[in-house]
């Protein structure tokens, strides 16, 4: 290989993070909150909100949760100042490029592998954070709630068009699902495999130009966050780690499971 060769491969690796447009104002001057803290605030909660709705089957099923946030303003600012509080927000929060909507939206886009973006974001270190403190556990997997959402959802349209006879016999399918699931989880013996977890695979973040919420001092921002399955186990009886899962990263260094899962990947 030519030297001209080697400095070329040296100098691949991932694009530079989007820093802000130079024409904003500083921020600092304009901010009425705690940036660290605000990201803080998004990270938990959006793993309490994933916690209760997001749901995971076997099929791979990746979905995706939305909490909104607000930012304290200072009263009468401009576009331009709105603008640069935000970015106080979302500076070098992605590599790729901030995406502008028709109706003026802005848009990030961050990825929660490869270079744990969403998380750099919310200052969480994944070389050096335990999973217990940097995944979300425990949540739905393969519990059924998936279903009765469905039915649920079904017998609220049906309520709503007043279709009698669709409405009781979705009632009398809810009854006995919900009746086999109680019967289901009375005979099943629980157990760490019963504890899941899951990871982030995407975060979009969009500041609306339109802020209803102006008026009272306030911007919002809008944090979808794509999740997937992870693996199972206890963390208190897995040193704050998983038990089992498709990869030895999340694993105990000192379980057998993570030797066994080493000896595979080599």
């Amino acid at each position: 290989m030519s030297m001209f060769a080697g400095l070329q491969f040296a100098t691949l690796g991932p694009p530079p993070a989007v820093v802000p447009p130079s024409r904003l104002p500083d921020p600092e001057c304009l901010l009425k909150f705690d940036v660290d803290k605000k990201k803080h605030e998004i990270f938990e909660a959006a793993r309490e909100r994933i916690k209760l709705k997001s749901q995971y089957t076997k099929s791979g099923r990746k979905p995706w949760t939305q909490i909104t946030i607000t930012l304290p303003i200072k009263p009468a600012t401009t576009d331009e100042e709105d603008l640069a509080v935000v970015w106080a927000m979302m500076r070098e929060s992605t590599r790729s490029k901030v995406k502008e909507s028709g109706n003026g939206d802005l848009i990030w886009t961050m990825w929660g592998g490869g270079d744990h973006d969403y998380l750099k974001w919310l200052n969480i270190d994944h070389e050096t954070t335990k999973p217990v403190n940097k995944f979300v556990h425990p949540v739905l997997y393969e519990s059924g709630a998936r279903k009765q959402t469905m039915l649920e959802n079904k017998l609220k349209k049906a309520r709503k068009n007043i279709c009698l006879y669709e409405v009781q016999h979705l009632e009398t399918q809810l009854e006995e699902y919900e009746s086999a699931q109680a019967s289901k989880a009375a005979a099943t013996q629980s157990s760490g495999n019963d504890y899941h977890w899951s990871c982030y695979d995407e975060c979009t973040v969009t500041f609306r130009k339109k802020q209803t919420r102006k008026v009272v001092n306030e911007l919002q921002l809008i944090v979808k966050v794509r999740t997937s399955y992870l693996g199972c186990g206890d963390p208190k009886e897995n040193n704050g780690y998983l038990g089992g899962g498709c990869s030895s990263r999340e694993l105990d260094p000192e379980s057998k499971n993570y030797k066994l899962m080493k000896s595979i990947e080599m």
